[in-house]
């Protein structure tokens, strides 16, 4: 069923593209409504929290209904969000896929909120959440009366009243670095996760977003109340090992909450190689349905590799006892070449991998600069520090680095050129011995032995 709504979803694309409505916003759809309410919204310009207006339900209505009747999905989504306050947050999760949230709104998992803060002619909207103990899933929209200067989402924070941040991960900056808002009307949503169980909680929350047009932050807060479902984990313990091309995992458990599933994988450190990442890793059940690892999973590990938690699309509440868990390509190099060296004296690279991606290094004005060859992936491939042969340690500092006390730091930058990355970086101003050692950090070197681990679910 999926597949075919997919497939009806790109169609739907053509047909929006070709009414010059921007990509990846279909909320601006709805701008002649926006137009239209316009007087309405001068009423409210004041700096407090307010209900949504009408017009924007009713736009929106006309959208989905669109909208819903042109693609397949269940008829218990359907009549989920025709009944939701600012349903058009949920058209984005069609054009996601994203089979957990799906379910989730179907489960009467989301929670409506629907409030909104105006400031200085922009109005943000807090449309709703999704959210267990695992992470959190924040559906947001941004509109602006005037479109002089493109906004820019300078920060993202769930709080906590009295201003403490909760202990997760904003992986929304992850995937998308500060998206650039140029429409009137934007929508999009913020994802946060944790490898530690902290549950969000019954009680009032603060949502605040920072929004930067020119040299100027705006900032919005938004408080809610969050109210904690029911729902309990399910928790399935496997202790199985497999063997793909020699390496051995042992996946220990996986851990099934509402919008996302966590799989524990203990890695041997006596493989041969070194794993960078299971981003192809995904459930399937016996019909074919599949849940990935999309671009809202996060993958945790220690720092010597041998101990992941990844996290995926849920099949929570999926009525299947047939699970398999499959390996799928795993990003792997041997561990002899999981390194490179640079010697700064004869500007050369004495060790990098047989088929290298790496070139153009260069040594000038106390610098040095390499390309890396990542063919539009746009993943880093070394660590973010280097040793040089008597064991000192360096860190690069980059714009976004949080620097540590104790440590070495040299200053540096990454660029986007074309398909690859060059990365420039000072040189100690302390002696150091040559050569200078980076670790790989990633690498597009792949395990495709195909593995999967059958998952009894009770």
């Amino acid at each position: 069923m999926f597949e075919r709504g997919k497939m009806t979803v790109e169609q739907m694309k053509e047909k929006i593209d070709q009414m010059e409505i921007p990509k990846d916003n279909v909320h601006s759809a709805i701008r002649s409504g926006f137009e239209k309410g316009k007087k309405e919204q001068h009423a409210l310009k004041r700096k407090k929290l307010v209900k949504r207006s009408s017009w924007s339900i009713v736009f929106a209505a006309i959208l989905l209904v669109s909208f819903v009747t042109s693609i397949s999905v269940s008829p218990v989504f359907a009549d989920k969000i025709s009944s939701l306050p600012g349903m058009e947050r949920i058209v984005a999760l069609l054009q996601q896929q994203d089979r957990s949230l799906i379910a989730a709104v179907e489960e009467d998992f989301y929670q409506p909120l629907n409030l909104s803060q105006e400031k200085m002619g922009i109005t943000v909207t807090l449309n709703g959440v999704i959210a267990d103990k695992k992470g959190a899933v924040i559906f947001y929209s941004v509109e602006s009366e005037v479109n002089d200067k493109p906004l820019q989402v300078e920060y993202l924070n769930l709080m906590k009243e009295g201003n403490r941040y909760l202990p997760m991960f904003n992986t929304t900056f992850y995937d998308k670095n500060k998206p650039v808002i140029k429409e009137n009307v934007f929508s999009s949503m913020m994802t946060l996760e944790t490898d530690d169980n902290h549950i969000v909680g019954d009680g009032n929350l603060v949502w605040e977003i920072g929004l930067k047009k020119g040299n100027e932050v705006e900032h919005f807060q938004i408080p809610f109340e969050f109210k904690k479902s029911s729902f309990v984990s399910k928790t399935i313990v496997l202790n199985k090992e497999v063997l793909i091309e020699g390496q051995r995992i042992t996946v220990q458990k996986v851990i099934l909450d509402p919008i996302r599933a966590t799989v524990k994988l203990k890695v041997d450190p006596n493989n041969t190689k070194k794993i960078f990442s299971f981003q192809n890793l995904k459930l399937v059940n016996d019909i074919g349905d599949e849940w990935i690892v999309n671009n809202k999973g996060t993958a945790f590990r220690n720092l010597d590799g041998t101990e992941w938690s990844i996290t995926m699309q849920s099949p929570y509440f999926t009525n299947s006892d047939n699970l398999k868990l499959d390996f799928g390509k795993i990003a792997a190099i041997d561990k002899t070449d999981a390194f490179i060296l640079i010697d700064t004296e004869s500007k050369e690279f004495l060790k990098q991998p047989s088929e290298s991606i790496f070139s153009n290094l260069e040594v000038k004005d106390n610098k040095v600069s390499f390309m890396m060859d990542v063919n539009g992936e746009y993943n880093m491939l070394v660590s973010s520090s280097f040793q040089d042969n008597g064991g000192k340690e360096f860190f690069v500092k980059f714009d976004y680095t949080n620097l540590r006390r104790g440590e070495k730091y040299v200053d540096g930058s990454v660029e986007v050129v074309g398909k690859s990355i060059k990365l420039e970086f000072e040189l100690p101003k302390e002696s150091f011995e040559n050569p200078l050692r980076f670790d790989l950090g990633y690498y597009p070197s792949w395990i495709e032995e195909e593995a999967m681990v059958e998952i009894e679910v009770k």
